[in-house]
């Protein structure tokens, strides 16, 4: 419940106490050595003056001493409520449960015994003891009588059982289930979460003796649904959240990812055995509204697993929150490095740039026998995730870097003199060139030899990990440079349009870069591909589209092992290997979670192919 709801209902009752004939006590509890003393009513109306002013330090000091008078009176039980309440709102929750526990065992048959049990209950809350706080809320709901009171203990008990409460402290709560109230709530809630983990038997068993045993009205709709739910659920639709930004920045690639979720679910080979639905939400571009939908799309939708975003923060974001509530997210376009960390049940339909890093170095290393290198970087965090992975790797392979050197990303006329300057000093220092003597030489010999005519030959590879925009930039610099080296490229290389300009092609030919998308267009399965789709959506399937059709088909294919359930997805998940997508081979086994097949491609004479000699 919120702080200013809750205060509401403090001074709720304090109102009503205001107003109790001295004598009420007296009369509910016949306890016939209590006295109606009036200094003791006059020093508990000031207490409770001071607690509406919200002066809880001089209220304490008053209803304490009135709780723990030696003369047993009428105010006893409401000092000893309103000494708890005033440590609550000081702060000092563990100072508090006491007091609320002498009312409850001393004084059982007391009026405030749910109030009680309530501001028990949230002092546990505060303090993060969360079982302890919903056993006493739900106590607090069992002997209330008061709607809003019963309310407000269901609704924080509803939502800690569901957030905060594994599988196995549900379980443990079952002994607390006595009340209508306790009984009904620890078992519809903890029967979803049997649902989740796959335990079906478990969920049925629960709701039937929860029939036999109890058999509230209030409660049995719910029950019954929960019940037909698990006993049909071999045949329930899945329900598969989508998170895209289908408005705001990068809603021209949200569309995209959709029409390619859309069309894979239209044409999937698993919908007769398991239904596909989709529960799509629009996150916006924005992360708050992407975490919005998450709430929406689990508590409300009852997704199954979510397939979204495509910027590797908001990825994380919904990753997180939606692991927590053991139900998995597909991210289909993710690169970051450590998406996959926030949480066990996020998956990484892209390999990250580490991956790519690395295994770009590998390749450099094993298959093209380069072993000398230079890089060429923005200074950015892409930038820097590349770089740190393809030079950590070469190092552990035992190559050599010879000179790293960086540019701010964005300039309209970009200059890299001064880098290049820099690699090229390196490179002759590192194979001893005397770039001087030269010079001299060739003017003993009467030619003109200036010093950006000798070539750099001592460095095989230079890694330009570089944006598709900066390349036109960064090509005609590197010729001019006279570094003779096999270019090597990131992700953004892959762009036809860019590599195929006049003043980039010359200089960027034969060109080897890493990427997660390349759909084999001479294969039959995706021209047979491309054309159902053109004829289905009316439009060509490109990257975006693509990553979408693969994220569902992956989903798909772990249906066909009989999982229904967020934990039973997340495992079979986690075992995926080899799976042929539409953009390439994708494989989670052995890499938490993210996938780490790559494909190594090559520029040459106006094409983009694999690289010939890619075991991949």
């Amino acid at each position: 419940m919120h702080e200013k709801g809750l205060l509401k209902i403090l001074l709720g009752l304090g109102f009503i106490l205001l107003c109790l004939d001295p004598t009420s006590y007296a009369q509910s509890q016949q306890w016939k050595s209590v006295k109606v003393l009036p200094n003791k009513e006059a020093q508990f109306r000031q207490a409770l003056r001071e607690y509406s002013s919200e002066k809880y330090r001089a209220a304490f000091d008053d209803f304490e001493a009135l709780a723990t008078s030696r003369e047993l009176h009428q105010r006893m039980t409401a000092s000893l409520l309103m000494t708890g309440k005033s440590l609550y709102q000081l702060g000092r929750y563990s100072d508090a449960i006491p007091y609320f526990d002498k009312l409850i065992t001393t004084f059982p048959r007391s009026k405030y015994i749910d109030d009680a049990y309530y501001e028990k209950g949230i002092s546990h809350y505060r303090l993060g003891n969360y079982s302890d706080a919903v056993v006493n809320l739900l106590g607090s709901a069992d002997w209330s009588s008061e709607n809003a009171l019963i309310a407000g203990s269901k609704k924080l008990a509803r939502y800690l059982m569901r957030s905060e409460l594994s599988l196995q402290e549900m379980r443990d709560l079952t002994q607390f289930a006595n009340g209508e109230h306790s009984a009904a709530l620890i078992t519809i809630e903890m029967a979803q979460k049997e649902l989740r983990e796959g335990s079906t038997e478990r969920a049925i068993s629960l709701l039937k003796d929860y029939k036999k045993k109890y058999g509230s009205k209030q409660y049995l709709p719910t029950v019954d649904r929960l019940l037909k739910e698990a006993e049909t659920s071999g045949g329930r639709p899945m329900k598969v959240g989508v998170i895209l930004p289908l408005s705001g920045y990068f809603a021209e690639e949200g569309m995209g990812v959709l029409r390619g979720v859309k069309f894979a679910q239209a044409h999937g080979k698993n919908n007769d055995d398991t239904p596909i639905r989709l529960e799509i939400w629009d996150s916006e571009s924005n992360m708050v509204k992407a975490i919005r939908g998450v709430n929406t799309l689990v508590e409300r939708a009852k997704v199954d697993v979510i397939i979204g975003e495509l910027e590797s923060p908001i990825t994380a974001g919904i990753g997180a929150l939606a692991s927590l509530k053991k139900v998995p997210v597909i991210g289909p376009a993710a690169t970051e490095n450590g998406v996959t960390t926030v949480g066990e049940s996020v998956f990484q339909l892209n390999s990250t740039l580490e991956t790519k890093g690395q295994a770009l170095a590998e390749y450099a290393f094993h298959v093209l026998g380069l072993r000398t290198f230079a890089t060429l970087a923005p200074a950015d965090e892409y930038g820097q995730q590349m770089t740190d992975s393809f030079m950590a790797k070469i190092d552990e392979l035992g190559g050599r870097i010879v000179a790293q050197s960086w540019y701010y990303a964005g300039s309209e006329d970009l200059n890299l003199t001064r880098q290049f300057n820099n690699i090229r000093e390196s490179a002759f220092a590192y194979d001893s060139t005397d770039v001087e003597e030269l010079i001299k030489e060739a003017e003993r010999k009467g030619e003109d030899l200036e010093e950006k005519d000798i070539p750099v030959l001592s460095i095989d590879g230079i890694f330009f990990p570089i944006y598709s925009e900066d390349i036109p930039y960064v090509a005609p610099q590197f010729a001019l440079s006279n570094i003779r080296a096999q270019v090597l490229g990131g992700e953004y290389w892959d762009n036809l349009e860019v590599l195929s300009g006049s003043q980039v092609q010359p200089y960027v030919n034969a060109a080897i870069f890493v990427s997660d998308y390349f759909p084999n267009d001479d294969s039959i399965e995706f021209r047979n591909f491309r054309n159902e789709f053109r004829m289905a959506m009316r439009t060509t399937p490109e990257r975006w589209e693509v990553f979408g059709y693969d994220a569902l088909n992956v989903l798909e294919e772990v249906l066909k092992t009989g999982a229904k359930r967020g934990v039973e997805i997340s495992r079979e998940l986690q075992s995926l290997s080899d799976f042929k997508g539409m953009k390439g081979e994708i494989t989670f086994k052995g890499n938490n979670r993210v996938n780490k097949e790559v494909n190594f491609l090559q520029f040459l004479n106006g094409k983009i192919m694999k690289h010939q000699n890619s075991s991949n």
